[in-house]
């Protein structure tokens, strides 16, 4: 587990759900850890834990994008003018948007890696709380749908995520409690 110092966050109640899921995450995370012994049932947790990493994504892309079309005074740190009247032009409310902004634009500085194309990916995979797999995506059965690989790539793009939110793009000052990220580091 580690901390990070959300004091990129825009909006409190965001920050303060993302605590919450984060506490959610712990408990999975210790579920997960005390079946290492029954690979069956701990492959079971890959699911809610995938779908929740993915959501916090989400919902920090949401809220620092809302956060540039929001900060007119403060300014976002790191960012150029071009790109943050760029983003205040445009609405969009999903997902998918919000990687394509954070693509476009390059906010993670990873254009050179699959980034972008993971976090799409496993958007598509959190799609599939919809158990009926409405837009059929491969592979049908959800049991193999979800797999470790998957859920360390959410993480990492967790991470990622956060930990450049926080270091490119902070605001200063910290009202929302620290965010506990409940695996070890992928990065340092």
């Amino acid at each position: 587990m580690f901390r990070v110092r959300p004091d990129f966050i825009w909006n409190f109640k965001t920050g303060d759900n993302i605590v919450y899921n984060l506490s959610v995450l712990a408990v999975l995370y210790e579920q997960y850890a005390i079946l290492s012994t029954d690979m069956t049932k701990q492959r079971l947790l890959v699911k809610p834990i995938l779908v929740l990493n993915v959501s916090i994504a989400e919902a920090l892309l949401h809220d620092f994008l809302r956060r540039v079309q929001g900060s007119r005074r403060e300014g976002v740190a790191n960012l150029s003018r071009e790109v943050m009247s760029a983003i205040r032009g445009k609405q969009f409310d999903q997902f998918e948007h919000y990687i394509a902004q954070a693509r476009k634009h390059d906010l993670f500085d990873l254009r050179s890696t699959n980034f972008y194309e993971a976090m799409d990916s496993l958007r598509k995979k959190r799609n599939r709380i919809h158990i009926q797999n409405t837009y059929g995506y491969e592979p049908a059965n959800e049991y193999s749908a979800f797999t470790e690989k998957d859920k360390i790539t959410s993480e990492k793009i967790l991470e990622k995520i956060v930990s450049t939110l926080s270091e490119k793009y902070p605001r200063g000052f910290c009202s929302v409690t620290e965010f506990n990220l409940p695996w070890d580091r992928h990065f340092n």
